[in-house]
């Protein structure tokens, strides 16, 4: 009995070894039409290998994409850094450009003088007193005094008063502490230039003479008869004119072209007698 069922199960083996060689001999060649089994085989398995693609194309197109989300993260981050120090690098330039401006403006104003001038620059305001005066960063070490007249590209900036080895005060034309000995431009009448100290940055302008031919747009320069100032440096441009209820004398308001609340820059007038502007 043993026997047989030994013989049995060889012989199955042996067929089942045959038909695996056939079966693999016959698919192994070129053909054009397929064997029924093979056939059997692609249509049931041929969704599933579809379904297993696109699972795999699923699967790596997410790793893809959390992946580039990183990188993005870290190329964004590395741009905007840039953009900060190029930003940075155009304000810096910017700023340098400005500054060069005024340097060169300041440096054709000390070139146009006579007289011995030092260049200095605004270092300290008063809050409390910010259209009133600065403190600069040149003194007595650098030749300055109390009471020389301090100018600018564009005018008339007013004088010093107390001064250190290395700083001075200067005391605004817009002050009411100060006054200007100037001149009307156009009709050559003297008159005093004094500030309203109204926190509005004009001039009060008072003529000297009874009468005096003075209307809005007339240019104020100094007249260099009050022994600070120079003469031809502009002190501001009239912009109203009043009369006094008699019709007797008159009173100008004028708007200096230095704008005092930018100040950085100024230019002091050591030999105030060869400083005149040409």
């Amino acid at each position: 009995m043993n026997k047989l069922l030994t013989r049995r199960r060889a012989i199955v083996t042996c067929v089942s070894v045959i038909l695996l060689a056939t079966l693999i001999y016959s698919t192994a060649r070129d053909r054009e039409r397929l064997s029924a089994a093979e056939h059997v085989l692609r249509e049931v398995f041929a969704p599933v290998a579809r379904g297993a693609n696109y699972v795999s194309r699923a699967v790596s197109s997410w790793v893809s994409f959390v992946v580039s989300i990183g990188r993005m993260k870290r190329e964004n981050e590395a741009l905007s850094a840039e953009v900060d120090h190029l930003r940075s690098e155009v304000v810096q330039l910017s700023e340098a450009a400005r500054e060069n401006a005024r340097l060169s403006s300041l440096l054709q104003l000390k070139s146009s003088l006579e007289g011995r001038t030092v260049a200095a620059r605004v270092v300290y305001r008063d809050p409390g007193s910010w259209l009133e005066s600065a403190v600069i960063d040149k003194g007595s070490g650098q030749g300055l005094a109390s009471g020389m007249a301090v100018v600018g590209p564009r005018g008339v900036i007013g004088r010093t008063t107390s001064v250190t080895a290395h700083t001075a005060t200067v005391l605004f034309a817009i002050d009411p502490r100060s006054a200007i000995g100037g001149i009307n431009s156009r009709s050559r009448d003297l008159v005093i230039a004094e500030g309203i100290g109204d926190g509005s940055g004009l001039l009060q302008v008072r003529p000297i003479g009874a009468e005096c031919d003075i209307v809005a747009g007339d240019v104020i320069v100094t007249s260099g008869m009050g022994g600070i100032y120079p003469r031809g440096h502009i002190v501001a441009d009239v912009i109203s004119v009043e009369q006094d209820k008699y019709g007797v004398s008159k009173t100008a308001t004028a708007r200096p072209r230095v704008d005092f609340q930018r100040l950085e820059e100024v230019l002091v007038l050591i030999d105030p007698a060869r400083g005149a502007a040409r």
